[in-house]
C-alpha cells in the first residue's frame, strides 16, 4: 500500500466498529507448516502487512519487514520465540511503506541480513518511500492534531457526536499516529542489497524457497515467495483482503499476473494483508473485479467519457458489496483506495496515445530530486523537493501530459505545490490543461499576467525547504528556471542544462 496515502486516511478509515470499548487483537501468529508461520495483522484494525517466517535448518527467511521499528520489533520478538537462529534473509516485496519500513529493526537485530527485492523496486524504496519521510511525518503530526481535537471537542467529523464506537476508533488511530510519530523520527535507510528481477532459487537445508516475479500489477516489481513441498505462496500486495488496494497499479498486466499466480500448486495463500487463504476463490473475486472494471471503463471511452465521467459510471456495486459486507469502514476504504484508482489507471491504459507516450518516454534522474520525464532529454523537469514537488515545462500535448502525470505519480507522493510554463503563453495549451486538472491545487507560474496563476515580471525565488529555485523572465515572456545548488538550469526547450558555471 501506498504510505504517503495510508497514513493520511487509510488507517483510521479501516478502523472496525468495535463495541463496548473492547479492542481487537493487532495481530495473530499463525503455524502454516513444520517451521512456517505467518504474523498476520488485523487488516481491519492497522495498515500493516503479514510477515511471512520460513526457518530453516541454519537460518530464518523473513517475507516483509512491516511499517514502522515498533511493528517490526514485534514480528522479531515472535520469531525468537520460535527459534534462536538468525534471520539470514528478508525479502521486500514491493516498495510501500507498510512492508519496507522495517528494513532498519532488521538490519540492527540480525547484521549481515540480506535484503531481497526486485530492482525497480529497489530503486522505488529508496527514491519513493524513503524519500519521503519528512514530508509523511508532517501528515502524521497533522493527524495527531486532527484526532486529539475529536476527543477534546468530543466530536467527529461535520460536527458528528463521539459515539462510544467512534471514540474507541480515534482513540486507536490516535495511538497508532503517536507510535508511527516515533518510529518515523527514528528513520535510518536500509535499502534492499540483492536483486531479482525474474526469479531466484534458495536451497537451505532441506527446504527449497522460490523467489519469483509473475508480471507487474500492484506495482512494477511484485515479488510473490513460493514454498513448493508446503505448496505455500506469500504474494505481497498483489492479493489484499478484506478490500483490495489499487493505487498505481497496472490492471490489464495485474490480471495476467493473478493468472499466474493461480497457476502454482498451492494449498495455502498469505496475501500482504488480510487472513490466510486455503484457496483462489478471493484471488479470482479479485480478478473478475479488476477485468469488469476494464470492460466499463473501455465501453465509457468508446462514449468519449473523461476520468471524471468514468469514474462516476463505472461502479459495480455486487462487486462492491461482496468486499465490504456491510461494512461502512471498509467501504470507506473500497472508495477511496480502490474503485477509482483502479478506473484512473485502467482509462490511462486503455488510451493508445497516452500509452504510445508512456513508452516513448523516459525519466532520467539528473541530480539528487531533480528528474526529466520526457523524450530526448528534454520534457517537463521534476524537482522533488523537501515537503512538495514543483514542475516545470508541462507537455503541449494532452497525452504527453497523461504519461508524465503517470510517471511523477510513480515517482512521489508529495503534493504538487507549483507548476512553471517556461514558454510565453499561449490562447490554448492542452497538456497544461491536464496538469491543472489533475493538480488542483498547485499554482501556475507564467511569464504573463494573462489568466490565473502567478505571473513573474522579473525575477522569483521559490523557497522550497533546502532548495531554491529562481524564475527569471525574458523580455518575450518566456522563463529560464535555475537551481543553484544542484548548478541546474532549465531552458524554455525543456531541456536541463547541468553545471554550466560554477555560480548561478
Amino acid at each position: 500500500m501506498d504510505f504517503a496515502r495510508s497514513i493520511a486516511g487509510c488507517a483510521l478509515l479501516l478502523l472496525p466498529a468495535v463495541a463496548s470499548g473492547a479492542e481487537a487483537p493487532r495481530y495473530t501468529v499463525e503455524k502454516l507448516a513444520d517451521g512456517v508461520h505467518a504474523v498476520i495483522y488485523n487488516a481491519d484494525v492497522d495498515v500493516e502487512g503479514n510477515t511471512l517466517i520460513v526457518i530453516n535448518d541454519d537460518d530464518v527467511f523473513v517475507v516483509d519487514a512491516n511499517a514502522g521499528l515498533t511493528t517490526a520489533r514485534a514480528t522479531i520478538e515472535e520469531i525468537r520465540k520460535l527459534t534462536p537462529k538468525p534471520v539470514r534473509y528478508l525479502v521486500n516485496t514491493h516498495w510501500h511503506d507498510d512492508h519496507v519500513f522495517g528494513n532498519q529493526a532488521y538490519a540492527d537485530a540480525f547484521p549481515g541480513v540480506q535484503i531481497i527485492a526486485h530492482p525497480l523496486t529497489r530503486q522505488d524504496i529508496i527514491e519513493h518511500a524513503f524519500a519521503n519521510n519528512a514530508f509523511v511525518l508532517d501528515l502524521i503530526a497533522s493527524d495527531i492534531h486532527r484526532l486529539g481535537g475529536y476527543l477534546a471537542t468530543n466530536t467527529y467529523r461535520e460536527g458528528k457526536p463521539l459515539t462510544p464506537e467512534l471514540k474507541t476508533r480515534v482513540e486507536n488511530g490516535l495511538r497508532t499516529r503517536k507510535e508511527m510519530l516515533v518510529d518515523r523520527s527514528q528513520f535510518r535507510a536500509v535499502p534492499p542489497t540483492v536483486d531479482v528481477a525474474d526469479s531466484l532459487t534458495l536451497t537451505r537445508g532441506a527446504r527449497t524457497i522460490e523467489i519469483k516475479f509473475l508480471g507487474r500489477g500492484n506495482t512494477r516489481g511484485d515479488l510473490i515467495v513460493y514454498l513448493p513441498k508446503e505448496r505455500i505462496v506469500a504474494t505481497g500486495d498483489l492479493v489484499v483482503a478484506p478490500v483490495p488496494y489499487a493505487t498505481n497499479v497496472y490492471a490489464q498486466e495485474w490480471v495476467k499476473t493473478l493468472d499466474r499466480l493461480m497457476d502454482l500448486p498451492v494449498t495455502t495463500v498469505l496475501p500482504g494483508h488480510g487472513p490466510v487463504m486455503r484457496d483462489w476463490s478471493y484471488v479470482a473475486r479479485v480478478k473478475s473485479t479488476i477485468e469488469q472494471t476494464l470492460a466499463g471503463v473501455a465501453a465509457a471511452k468508446q462514449e468519449g467519457l473523461t476520468i471524471a465521467q468514468t469514474t462516476e459510471r463505472v461502479q459495480l456495486p455486487e462487486a462492491r458489496d461482496a468486499f465490504v459486507q456491510g461494512m461502512e469502514t471498509r467501504r470507506a476504504g473500497y472508495e477511496a483506495f480502490f474503485r477509482p484508482t483502479l478506473v484512473r489507471n485502467a482509462w490511462e491504459e486503455l488510451d493508445a496515445d497516452i500509452m504510445k507516450a508512456v513508452a516513448s518516454a523516459t525519466l532520467n534522474r539528473v541530480a539528487e530530486g531533480v528528474y526529466v520525464h520526457g523524450v530526448d532529454g528534454a520534457g517537463v523537469t521534476v524537482l522533488v523537493n523537501d515537503k512538495d514537488v514543483v514542475l516545470v515545462n508541462p507537455p503541449e500535448a494532452p497525452a504527453a501530459a497523461r504519461a508524465s502525470v503517470r510517471a511523477i505519480r510513480e515517482l512521489t507522493d508529495k503534493p504538487v505545490r507549483y507548476v512553471v510554463v517556461t514558454t510565453p503563453a499561449t490562447p490554448s495549451h492542452p497538456g497544461l490543461d491536464v496538469f491543472r486538472e489533475v493538480y488542483t491545487q498547485a499554482d501556475v507560474v507564467s511569464g504573463t499576467a494573462s489568466g490565473k496563476g502567478i505571473a513573474v515580471s522579473d525575477l522569483l525565488t521559490l523557497h522550497r525547504g533546502t532548495r531554491d529555485i529562481r524564475i527569471i523572465r525574458a523580455e518575450d515572456g518566456s522563463l529560464v528556471v535555475e537551481v543553484p545548488k544542484e548548478r541546474i538550469r532549465i531552458a524554455r526547450s525543456g531541456r536541463v542544462e547541468v553545471a554550466l558555471r560554477k555560480t548561478l
